[in-house]
């Protein structure tokens, strides 16, 4: 397949973990005033396979066939000819909702376009199911229900946010599928985003406040980096809450390891997805663990900034201490990371 060149202003940006992107909601008005960038949206193709273009440059990521980075105004127009209805609000709205309703992956769904200010683009998608779960057995079976169809269409990823969550990162852009127990009560929200990594970068670059939203993956022949980054400290921890070798070899299979023999001493398993891997061993005593030692093919800076997050805090960057847990944090020879946790 010939795929044109489009001329985009992309510059390097660090690549950080995504998991956060979408905690702060999209506005769900626009007033914008679109500029020209010279993108011709019936151009853009929704994921095709990336080894066929010499450049990606116009190779999409994409929501049921609609690829994203096209204006909001078209993706609109799609969705609508796929069944899609927009949401009716009551009273005067001051500008554009792009909020509408329609069956996703089998469930009634509430679907929410993130717009740049600026040029109009769709760099993103929420997709919320209109279902409250009653219970966490409920909205795991949904959730599991939506990771088999996420990982048919955007393909393999990995389990985050200590098992309430699913980030699948391709060259193109990043799937994250997530639930939540909702504020004083035992009920549950469970829904998607995704995003196309070039729109969102262009959408970075427009946004007046950048302190909240995750920097951008760099780009490089239409095509963002590779995944160099998961849940490692998530799993550290819930490992150190399961102690019992029973109980961590079902974390790590929740985590979607894959486990070696056993012996004495060691409790091995390991995680591969493309070019990323990760071993972990965990230090047995009898029937308990008493430290587990992760090596990954990890982004050291994204580690840092997570054990910061569950709550570690560190003098010199290599000793981390929360509470009576202690993570300890280096490089071996070969460049990979070691992340030692008990």
């Amino acid at each position: 397949m010939l795929c044109c060149v489009v001329a985009l202003a992309l510059q390097p940006a660090d690549a950080q973990f995504y998991k956060k992107l979408f905690k702060k909601k999209a506005k769900t008005e626009k007033k914008v005033i679109a500029k020209s960038d010279g993108i011709n949206d019936e151009a853009q193709l929704p994921m095709a396979d990336i080894t066929t273009c010499a450049d990606n440059t116009l190779n999409r990521n994409a929501f049921i066939g609609i690829p994203l980075g096209i204006k909001a105004d078209r993706f609109e127009q799609l969705l609508l000819q796929k069944g899609f209805e927009e949401q009716k609000h009551e009273g005067r709205q001051t500008a554009k909702s792009y909020i509408y309703e329609g069956e996703v992956y089998g469930a009634h769904a509430v679907v929410t376009l993130a717009v740049s200010d600026q040029t109009a683009r769709v760099y993103a998608v929420d997709v919320a199911d209109a279902a409250v779960y009653t219970s966490e057995q409920e909205v795991r079976q949904r959730f599991q229900q939506l990771k088999t169809e996420l990982c048919k269409v955007y393909g393999r990823g990995f389990v985050d946010n200590q098992g309430e969550a699913y980030t699948i990162m391709t060259r193109l852009g990043t799937v994250s599928l997530h639930y939540e127990r909702a504020s004083l009560t035992s009920s549950f929200s469970l829904g998607f985003v995704l995003d196309d990594a070039k729109a969102y970068l262009m959408a970075y670059g427009e946004m007046d406040d950048k302190e909240h939203e995750a920097a951008p993956r760099s780009i490089e022949g239409g095509l963002a980096a590779a995944c160099r980054h998961t849940d490692l400290v998530g799993l550290g921890v819930k490992l150190l809450q399961n102690r019992s070798v029973k109980q961590a070899q079902s974390v790590l299979q929740s985590y979607d390891y894959t486990l070696g023999k056993a012996n004495v001493k060691v409790v091995p398993a390991s995680f591969s997805m493309g070019d990323y891997r990760v071993s972990v061993s965990l230090a047995r005593k009898k029937q308990f663990f008493t430290s587990a030692t992760m090596t990954a093919t990890d982004d050291m800076e994204a580690v840092c900034q997570d054990l910061t997050t569950y709550g570690f805090t560190s003098s010199d960057r290599k000793t981390w201490r929360q509470g009576k847990m202690t993570a300890v944090l280096s490089v071996d020879k070969q460049g990979m990371v070691v992340l030692v946790l008990r």
